[in-house]
């Protein structure tokens, strides 16, 4: 049996960092940040290089399982002779942290659905319940980006890569109490690549493997049909694991079915369905009968007793919330009141409400303005280049976001598979004029707006969700004026905006996106998916030589070759302009009540602001100090530092 070998103790300054990749086949959309600023990742207190992340092991019974399964097929007896596993790894959770407590949170719209899989399920809080709820057949490590057991305790690859063969935990169940099998495996890959599911990235992704075969109960081996390094990763640690009594169903009946409810899972949480008021609020409630729960691989993670989130349409309504103590938790979208506001207020001075940002290594997603290239003129690269010219973000920056964002150069923004040749592109109104006068819009109406050759003005239609997004996009629907372009500004709720630019439904619309440690441009601007509906291509972007790099990124094995493919996509995409581009917040701004104690580094090294707590517990001596400090308003708790750059200065 082959097993990773880690020392004792897992040293940050010396950690050779393994070149895998974390789980999703797309971005997800993340929450806006003054309109188009995505912030990243985690932390605790004072950033402490010398600190030592303890090692965990994780531990599974070899003799459990069917009496009636051979030990060679995953039965009792298994020894994992030839195959690969990795049962020692650095800590994720403190040994301190308690299990218990609550967390309020918030979303700003009820998701178009809760299903996990299929049309429009790749939401924020979608993807939260997958984190806690669901698993997959293997982890990927947040902090070594190596796959690590969680339904499965062993897999092994072919030596030509193309056959991926898993044994499951006999111990692993659902929530119903009925065992995870490989017939659960294959159940839930067919539902992937059901059309009737109206997922094409997904289908895309999972059709480059064929159908699994369970090869006995714990066994399941699936064989790739196309060449592709990611086809382990995605089928590994990507693929959440449904009941094949649940989903052995056609696609359509299954929107239908988990439209607003979930399947049983085998994850640490569940959402209970009494806990689901449809457009008002859930629950997600920590399970005390999880089949891992003992695990020591996961000490110190999934503490938190109840995770509460209700609708607050208004992000400033909830801002007000979180400072009375209506909410336990909020991200800090505005620049301004993180400098200006909330030094302010009562209980931050008396330290029972703590601001710190949180700097880690999370990828750094795509904000900025989405255009529909398939819509004349938004076809004309120029127009596009009109477009970015009027985008004044260094002004927006400054004047209104106090300098605390850096602008976007690139689709991999800040990583090694950033083009280094992509030059900022900066305000330059004398550009545009010139750009459109070259297209042929010379002549402008009386309110002095350009005309297209019918006669009609040269308009757009931007579409957006945060109302803090206003004041930058009417200085840009200014600056469109003085150019002669008409812009009109729509606000839609997230999820109606959501669905309408994934069913390609408008010119322009704000948007801010996430990312993937290991990219996949494929899913974003893949050709074959520019002319289909929901999918992550909004842009409906095209370009062969792109799609022949992701082509030869699929199938190149060697990590330095991949990430030179990459730049070069990354170059492409940006001469072509698909988005105007925004910029983006190198730490995430958060807001929390001094009832929770997290480790010494803070979370996970690649968490973004909807994952921090995940390692965080409540404290019951801090909780009973801040309800001292709540009755009796002579006293003050220690708020600890502001920042955390642990991730930051252990790199």
């Amino acid at each position: 049996m082959k097993t990773s070998q880690q020392p004792r103790l897992f040293h940050l300054s010396l950690v050779s960092l393994a070149l895998w990749g974390l789980l999703a086949c797309g971005s997800e959309e993340q929450a806006p940040v003054d309109g188009l600023g995505q912030a990243d990742s985690g932390g605790s207190g004072v950033a402490d290089s010398t600190v030592e992340i303890p090692m965990v092991n994780y531990v599974y019974d070899p003799q459990a399982g069917d009496k009636a399964v051979a030990a060679e097929d995953g039965g009792p007896g298994f020894t994992g002779e030839g195959w690969d596993t990795n049962l020692t790894f650095p800590a994720v959770g403190s040994p301190d942290a308690v299990p218990g407590g609550s967390m309020r949170l918030y979303m700003v719209d009820w998701p178009a659905t809760l299903r996990q899989h299929g049309k429009d399920w790749n939401t924020s809080i979608n993807y939260m319940v997958r984190d806690l709820c669901y698993e997959t057949l293997l982890g990927v490590h947040s902090t070594t980006l190596e796959y690590i057991p969680r339904l499965a305790t062993h897999w092994k690859i072919s030596e030509d890569k193309t056959t991926y063969t898993y044994r499951i935990n006999p111990a692993a169940r659902f929530s119903d109490g009925s065992e995870v099998t490989a017939a659960d495996v294959v159940a839930s890959w067919k539902l992937r690549v059901d059309p009737k599911t109206l997922d094409p990235s997904s289908n895309a992704t999972y059709a480059k493997l064929n159908e699994p075969t369970a090869k006995s109960k714990y066994i399941v081996e699936v064989v790739c049909n196309q060449p592709n390094w990611r086809n382990f990763l995605y089928f590994s640690a990507s693929l959440t694991v449904f009941p094949a009594a649940e989903v052995s169903i056609p696609g359509d009946e299954y929107l239908d079915k988990y439209q607003n409810s979930y399947t049983a899972n085998s994850g640490p949480y569940i959402v209970p369905g009494a806990d689901i008021k449809t457009g008002t609020s859930l629950e997600i409630h920590r399970r005390d009968d999880w089949w891992d729960r003992d695990n020591p691989a996961w000490t110190g993670m999934y503490n938190i007793g109840v995770y509460h989130y209700e609708v607050v349409l208004d992000w400033a309504l909830a801002f007000e919330m979180i400072k009375k103590g209506e909410l336990d938790y909020y991200l800090v979208p505005r620049a301004q009141w993180w400098a200006e506001d909330i030094p302010e207020v009562s209980a931050v001075k008396r330290g029972m409400l703590v601001p710190r940002k949180f700097f880690t290594d999370k990828a750094v997603g795509t904000s900025g303005i989405a255009i529909n290239t398939r819509r004349a003129p938004l076809d004309d690269l120029r127009m596009r280049k009109v477009l970015q010219a009027l985008y004044d973000r260094e002004l927006f920056i400054d004047k209104l976001y106090f300098n605390e964002y850096l602008p976007l150069t690139s689709y991999y923004q800040g990583g090694t598979y950033q083009c280094s040749d992509n030059e900022l592109m900066g305000y330059d109104p004398y550009l545009a004029e010139d750009l459109l006068n070259e297209i042929g819009f010379t002549q402008r109406d009386g309110d002095g707006y350009r005309l297209k050759a019918d006669g009609s003005r040269l308009s757009f239609d931007l579409t957006y969700s945060s109302k803090f997004s206003e004041s930058a996009l009417t200085i840009y629907q200014e600056n469109c004026k003085d150019a002669g372009i008409e812009l009109t500004l729509s606000f839609q709720t997230s999820a109606a905006r959501w669905q309408t630019m994934r069913s390609k439904n408008f010119d322009l619309t704000s948007t801010v996106w996430g990312a993937l440690t290991f990219p996949n441009p494929e899913t974003s601007f893949g050709g074959h998916l520019a002319d289909q509906e929901d999918n992550n291509n909004v842009t409906s972007f095209k370009n062969e030589r792109v799609d022949e790099l992701c082509q030869e990124y699929d199938e190149e094995y060697d990590v330095a070759k991949r990430i030179a493919l990459v730049q070069e996509i990354d170059g492409l995409i940006y001469a072509e302009l698909p988005y105007v581009l925004g910029w983006y917040n190198p730490a995430q701004r958060m807001l929390f009540w001094n009832k929770y104690s997290m480790p010494a580094w803070g979370c996970q090294r690649t968490a973004n602001y909807s994952s921090l707590h995940y390692v965080w517990w409540v404290d019951p001596a801090k909780e009973a100090e801040l309800e001292a400090a709540r009755a009796d308003g002579s006293l003050s708790m220690d708020p600890g530092s502001r920042e955390n750059r642990f991730w930051q200065q252990a790199r």
